[in-house]
């Protein structure tokens, strides 16, 4: 067993870094009407305001955005020989205007939308790929097995115990005469675990363990979150650093958090086993939730800048291998469109 993954496990959630370079980008750009402006600036205050967590992940979107700039004023002397100059903007937070080109030749200007959508690519960019490069180092150090994205890698243990880990997931294991453990340190993982009454088998996580001697059963980590869904068998659930526990029974899953362990609730084994089998299962799935398993399949991000679209559902199977192909049928299907910035960026909106 490896050491600790250390703070990495504490960088801020992608979904808020996404968030705060989308209001970074829309605080930018000016708008000619007042209310509209108004209403603008109290939606980015009430979403400063809900969690302490926006205004870190604020600072560190203006702090890359000013990496980006400095070689924007590099440039300036080279470009003001040829009659143009490129004039930066500054922090969201003061008036400003956006990143243009003065002088000629002089392009025609972007629509606001798809001005809005170049800024927060850059920083997405810079910001998602600065955390992953970060928490891979991190827990590259602390994992005993891994897969990459898009991977599906079989691990078999030293007692016969095998485990599945789906894509982008590691996991560090300790095992001892009176007891094995393994930390599910990123990602998704499902267990076929050998019996042995005499050394339990615990499944570790920041928000609680998984007790068992044999049986089948998947844990994933969330955002703040672990589920576990039990196929066979059965396990005691705990939250960090209590004695209480609550007992699954097959075809049974529940969630632990720092609210506590949901109730018991039976799931779809089908769709939740899909992974298993190469496949993601949506029925009537907010596209929000669709996107968000997506992204866990292809490198780069899948981004939906307009909130109303969060809400629309999907329904449909996909491969694993081909996660784009899910972003084909949801342009026919929805009224969204895609917009491929690169490979390793796509918008919806």
């Amino acid at each position: 067993m490896k050491g600790p993954a250390g703070d990495a496990m504490e960088e801020l959630p992608d979904s808020i870094l996404e968030a705060a370079a989308i209001w970074y980008a829309r605080m930018r750009e000016p708008e000619a009407d007042v209310g509209r402006a108004a209403e603008r600036r109290r939606d980015f205050e009430a979403w400063l305001a809900a969690d302490p967590r926006h205004e870190r992940a604020l600072e560190e979107t203006e702090r890359l955005w000013g990496a980006l700039e400095r070689p924007v004023a590099w440039a300036l002397a080279a470009e003001a020989r040829s009659g143009s100059r490129l004039q930066p903007a500054a922090s969201p937070m003061v008036k400003s205007g956006p990143l243009r080109w003065r002088g000629a030749p002089r392009r025609a200007a972007w629509p606001l939308p798809m001005r809005v959508a170049a800024v927060a690519a850059c920083l997405l960019l810079l910001v998602v790929a600065g955390g992953v490069w970060k928490d891979d180092i991190a827990i590259g150090l602390a994992s005993d097995h891994a897969s990459a994205v898009g991977e599906r890698t079989p691990v078999t243990l030293a007692d016969g115990s095998r485990i599945l880990l789906n894509t982008r997931s590691a996991v560090a294991v300790d095992f001892g005469p009176a007891a094995r453990h393994v930390r599910l340190l990123r990602g998704e993982a499902w267990f076929e675990v050998s019996s042995d009454a005499a050394r339990p088998f615990t499944v570790e996580t920041p928000q609680g363990s998984v007790r068992v001697t044999g049986t089948s059963f998947g844990v994933r980590r969330d955002e703040g979150a672990t589920r576990v869904n039990l196929v066979e068998g059965g396990v005691a659930l705990s939250l960090p650093g209590s004695l209480e526990t609550l007992g699954l029974v097959p075809g049974q899953q529940a969630q632990l958090s720092a609210e506590g362990i949901s109730d018991p609730a039976p799931f779809d084994r089908t769709a939740a086993t899909a992974w298993l089998r190469g496949q993601l299962v949506f029925y009537d799935t907010p596209l929000a939730e669709v996107v968000a398993a997506l992204n866990r399949y292809r490198p780069g991000r899948i981004v939906i800048l307009d909130e109303e679209l969060h809400r629309l559902k999907v329904s449909g199977v996909f491969t694993t291998d081909d996660p784009d192909a899910a972003l084909t049928v949801i342009a026919d299907t929805l009224p969204v469109s895609v917009t491929r910035l690169t490979r390793y960026l796509v918008l919806l909106r």
